[in-house]
């Protein structure tokens, strides 16, 4: 199944708050989530988690990376649960502690406020984003116990950034792996959302892909079950590899000019999309990296070849 809404995936796995920012949610004896979404959310994301948890506490929020549409309600969530602990990669700390990655964090999610806000969506918060302090660094692949029958694998899983980290639950089968798995936009198109490293991207998800999910969670808007999940990840794979044939198509037209390649790229798979989708300076940033990434990777080829 593709499964576009907020609520209960399977009997002990949700989707809190909107699922085009999502924050996801395994419950048991020491619940834990995955993300936190957007700013402007945390007060819809309080609301699901209290609907399932009562007045119980997760015991983890796990993060992939620190992009401002997965760490936005962290604060929030944080204060309502003093005592649960966040974990993630120590480029996160790293990130949290320049001034002008706060800034455009808190940009970014005033930007999506606003979108959220013209979209009509329930229970806006307009504070800005608050940075926040790790309390347990996850550097390496390395196993946490839940409870004896649920255990969360950390996988590192670089390429949409160096540091990204994918959640794999093998007694129940769910991965939480959101971008490295690419983003699906509905209608028949994965976005490869690699922005560092190409190479890296494709191996993390053929290891990703080796795991056979049954529940398979994105970074935006669908998890997928059952067959969907396998053919979500076999798509990506294929989708991936014509990406890279585009951009280096355009970056031969436009004589390796980023800006201009980046526009075609854009027009292409971008421009046409019906909402909800990506807001547009987050995507350009994005779509910059992604196309800066692969002319850097075709400059060092011939040298590679020739060596």
């Amino acid at each position: 199944m593709r499964i576009e809404h907020a609520g209960k995936i399977t009997d002990d796995f949700y989707v809190m708050g909107n699922p085009a920012m999502p924050v996801y949610l395994l419950d048991g004896p020491a619940p834990v989530l995955f993300d936190a979404g957007l700013t402007s959310l945390c007060r819809l994301y309080e609301e699901d988690i209290i609907k399932v948890l009562g007045n119980r506490s997760p015991a983890y929020l796990f993060l992939t990376h620190s992009h401002f549409d997965h760490i936005g309600a962290v604060a929030h969530l944080k204060s309502v649960y003093p005592k649960m602990r966040i974990a993630g990669s120590a480029r996160i700390q790293e990130i949290l502690g320049r001034p002008k990655a706060i800034k455009l964090i808190r940009s970014l999610n005033q930007e999506a406020a606003q979108l959220m806000e013209s979209l009509n969506r329930a229970a806006i918060y307009k504070g800005p984003f608050e940075p926040f302090d790790l309390d347990l660094e996850l550097n390496s692949d390395r196993t946490i116990e839940l409870n004896p029958d649920c255990h969360v694998e950390v996988i590192k899983t670089p390429g949409h950034t160096r540091d990204f980290t994918s959640y794999w639950m093998p007694e129940k089968k769910i991965l939480v792996a959101s971008e490295a798995v690419g983003c699906d936009d509905g209608y028949g198109y994965i976005f490869t959302e690699f922005l560092v490293d190409y190479d890296a991207y494709m191996t993390s998800l053929k290891r990703l892909s080796r795991l056979d999910p049954k529940v398979l969670c994105q970074g935006h808007r669908f998890v997928f079950t059952g067959k969907d999940a396998e053919e979500h990840m076999s798509h990506a794979i294929e989708q991936a590899s014509k990406y890279l044939v585009m951009v280096e198509k355009f970056l031969q037209k436009e004589q390796g000019d980023i800006d201009r390649a980046v526009a075609l790229v854009k027009a292409a798979e971008w421009d046409s999309k019906p909402w909800p989708k990506q807001i547009e300076s987050a995507y350009v940033l994005n779509t910059q990296a992604r196309v800066s990434s692969i002319r850097e990777r075709m400059q060092q080829k011939p040298r590679a070849e020739k060596g």
